[in-house]
């Protein structure tokens, strides 16, 4: 079985999980990609290519849930997971602070395009969006765009540039993924897995 996780802030708590029940994967180490582990393997990859791996073929994945909006994949969730938990919002400089509604012809930066639009189009206002891969707050603070769709916290990196949250577009949280093929032709593995790790999630609750 094959499982692609996100590098950055879940993949500590997606090993850990996977831990508790019963698949040890171990951690990378050298800059490795792929690590197998036995019966296992496991595939590390950014988080917004998680989805798309186990749309194409990869077993088992774990993602955000702005992601996997994000990307539309066409994959399984069959559980949301007890971590990862912050929000996707919108905002802009304290300074400049008008509400969606008054937000026409703005220019919006993100890495979320697909649900920036998605978010002013069901508000029916008309607006540009900029795809940004990272530092999404300087775009603001150096005119090219006027506002921000972006993951928040604890909104403290908002505050140490600025900027003030308008608007929540949606919660976020981890999801596990499953393939579609996968889980008809190792339905019985798979599907023991998710009840270990609802489980573990029950246990920890």
């Amino acid at each position: 079985m094959r499982f692609v996780l996100p590098k950055g802030r879940l993949f500590r708590d997606s090993i850990e999980i996977l831990k508790k029940a019963g698949i040890e994967l171990k951690s990378p180490e050298n800059r490795e990609l792929i690590v197998r582990n036995g019966r296992y393997e496991l595939l590390l990859a950014r988080s917004f290519d998680v989805p798309v791996y186990v749309e194409h073929g990869v077993d088992i994945g774990i993602a955000g849930s702005d992601v996997v909006e994000e990307r539309r994949s066409d994959v399984l969730i069959p559980l949301e997971l007890p971590f990862g938990k912050c929000r996707l919002s919108l905002a802009m400089l304290g300074e400049n602070l008008v509400s969606v509604e008054e937000m026409d012809g703005f220019r919006i930066a993100t890495k979320y395009p697909s649900l920036a639009r998605r978010f002013f189009e069901s508000k029916g206002i008309e607006v540009e969006v900029i795809k940004l891969h990272g530092s999404i707050e300087l775009a603001p603070k150096i005119g090219i765009a006027d506002a921000i769709v972006d993951i928040v916290e604890t909104g403290n990196t908002l505050r140490a540039n600025g900027l003030v949250e308008v608007e929540k577009i949606m919660d976020v949280s981890a999801l596990l993924l499953v393939n579609r093929i996968s889980q008809k032709t190792q339905f019985k593995e798979i599907n023991e897995l998710v009840l270990k790790i609802k489980g573990v999630i029950k246990d920890g609750s």
